[in-house]
């Protein structure tokens, strides 16, 4: 279930004539049982509330007087959020024959006496907020409000506001709404509620709760990835500027492309808008691409060695509602990563039945642990939805998390291999588009293909990036390029000695072969000139051109060396 409390008015929402209906009760109660926190949220006054509901029992906690007093039943501590009305504003509406309650904090009146209560306020010189109630009218402090008591009431339940499902039916539910992280009335709340919940559902009161909770709620079918308000931008449609968005819950992400087309940095991307939008998240980071995300505030960089110190950092998740953290596992041997990576996912799906947290789950280079014998189903749950697989070689992923698979975002591809996948598995109507442009893409240009909009492709311009993507390259040592891209060591008569297909190739070539081959290639700028034109990595490029320049001028007395060194400071020693 993606919620994991349920924020309730009490007039006109849950109760109707003073009381709670016994099908609303019914339907708390299954709630209760299913492990939904429960809060009560009114603008009545709080000594009016214990006369009124019998069960405050039910809740974990209160939010009374329109968010001015809180209470937590099973602390039995009530905690006031203003001070209580003066007397000199009491004393002006009884001259002015004014009618009103007073509660631990606020006053409330009909909306009919509202001329009378700002004369009263103005001779007064008392500062208090009006807040409407259909006909009522209520009196607080300034900046109080159903939104600020149900913000603390969620702090002290250590609940994210992501994962509250607010219910409500009246104007001083607007600031309830807008604290929860998902909105609902019934039929007969007001417009201006109507046109801010994210769902309406039939009926009115507490029989109308009683069957949306019973239903969709506890059903788990509430139509959550298609709410049009909780959305996150990546970037803009290259043709039209059209902003491209994406649900920020309900689905799973498959970030795919070739080695060093950019895929990470969309990822990273990725994670800095559900940081910035307040949404838990984990990267579980194999090879060291993401540890610059822990310079942004509210995320939490840890070095994992051992299943301890996984499940030790995800510990955070526990404590802190919208903390992030990104768990680096490079230093781990390549053998072990697979064993820890699902003892965290294990650990994960654990936390999100109990808390509802992590929202979101990055999983890089996610065909190591996901292929069809890698993490098995029930300990990595890609059911339960919030996954974003970033992958190169998606085809080895296993049936049953493909089929799980709700948006691609797609870098440059090429591989015929991956560009069948894609072809398997992409909706009717997108995959012609897609494998008509996705081994075009120019660097820095993305396809992205959703459900919405019958599946259509759209190529967009991402956001620009807050952190800097600093790539941790020693994976890229064994990419191999094409057969007809591979280097071909030779001998100034032509003879070829030795070829590579990858870095970690062309790094053992270059200690092998005679002095006369390297410095045949150094002297024509080769070794340059490939690593540019088919890694594309212009930085290594620069620092063997300079090695073989220096070479020519007869400035390097150790050109192997020269030659080797750069790389291994580029992507890392020999492991």
């Amino acid at each position: 279930m993606i919620f994991k409390a349920l924020a309730c008015d009490f007039d006109g929402t849950l109760a109707s004539e003073d009381r709670i209906g016994p099908e609303a009760l019914e339907a708390l109660g299954h709630a209760r049982e299913a492990g939904l926190r429960l809060i009560l949220v009114t603008g009545r006054t709080f000594f009016e509330l214990t006369r009124v509901c019998e069960r405050l029992d039910l809740f974990d906690a209160v939010v009374a007087e329109n968010g001015a007093v809180l209470y937590y039943p099973a602390a039995a501590m009530i905690r006031d959020q203003g001070p209580p009305p003066t007397k000199r504003l009491l004393a002006e509406l009884d001259r002015r024959g004014i009618s009103y309650q007073v509660g631990r904090v606020i006053i409330a009146t009909r909306r009919a006496e509202e001329a009378g209560v700002r004369g009263a306020l103005r001779l007064a010189g008392v500062d208090r907020d009006l807040v409407y109630n259909r006909a009522a009218l209520m009196l607080l402090p300034p900046s109080v409000s159903k939104g600020t008591g149900i913000r603390q009431a969620l702090r002290f339940l250590s609940i994210s506001h992501h994962d509250m499902l607010a219910f409500g039916d009246a104007e001083n539910d607007l600031d309830l709404f807008q604290a929860g992280g998902w909105t609902a009335c019934p039929a007969n709340a007001v417009a201006e509620l109507k046109e801010r919940a994210d769902w309406t559902f039939p009926g009115e009161d507490g029989v109308g709760v009683a069957a949306a909770i019973m239903g969709p709620v506890l059903g788990d079918r509430l139509p959550v990835a298609r709410s049009p308000r909780h959305r996150l931008t990546l970037g803009w449609v290259v043709e039209t500027s059209e902003p491209v968005t994406i649900s920020a819950r309900g689905i799973n992400v498959l970030i795919h492309g070739d080695p060093l087309s950019g895929k990470s940095w969309m990822a990273g991307a990725l994670v800095e808008r559900l940081v910035g939008s307040r949404y838990a998240t984990c990267a579980i980071d194999p090879e060291g691409d993401y540890r610059v995300l822990g310079r942004m505030a509210g995320v939490t960089w840890a070095e994992i060695d051992s299943d301890a110190s996984m499940a030790d950092s995800l510990s955070l998740f526990e404590r802190d509602p919208s903390v992030s953290v990104v768990v680096d596992l490079s230093a781990l041997p390549h053998t072990r990563k697979l064993t820890v990576i699902e003892h965290g996912l294990r650990v994960i799906r654990d936390l999100r039945r109990r808390l509802g947290r992590p929202h979101w789950v990055l999983l890089d280079e996610a065909h190591y642990s996901l292929h069809p014998d890698g993490v098995p189903d029930e300990a990595a749950g890609i059911e339960d939805r919030g996954f974003c697989l970033v992958s190169y070689r998606p085809s080895w992923l296993r049936p049953s998390v493909v089929k799980s698979l709700d948006v691609f975002l797609l870098a440059r591809a090429t591989a015929e291999e991956e560009l069948a996948f894609l072809r398997s598995c992409l909706p009717g109507g997108a995959a012609s588009r897609v494998l008509a442009s996705v081994s075009k893409l120019p660097p820095g240009e993305f396809l992205v293909v959703q459900p919405e909009g019958a599946g259509a492709a759209l190529t967009f311009i991402p956001a620009p990036r807050e952190t800097t993507h600093v790539r941790h390259l020693r994976k890229y040592a064994d990419v191999e390029v094409p057969f007809s891209e591979r280097f071909l060591f030779r001998r100034p008569d032509g003879a070829v000695v030795a070829t590579a297909q990858s870095l970690r190739e062309f790094r053992h070539a270059v200690g092998a072969v005679d002095d006369a081959v390297l410095a045949h290639h150094a002297g024509r700028g080769d070794f340059s000139r490939w690593v540019r034109e088919v890694f594309s990595d212009l930085e290594l490029a620069r620092q063997l051109r300079k090695s073989e320049a220096r070479w020519r001028r007869g400035e390097l007395p150790d050109l192997r060396r020269a030659i080797e060194h750069p790389v291994a400071y580029r992507y890392g020693p020999e492991p």
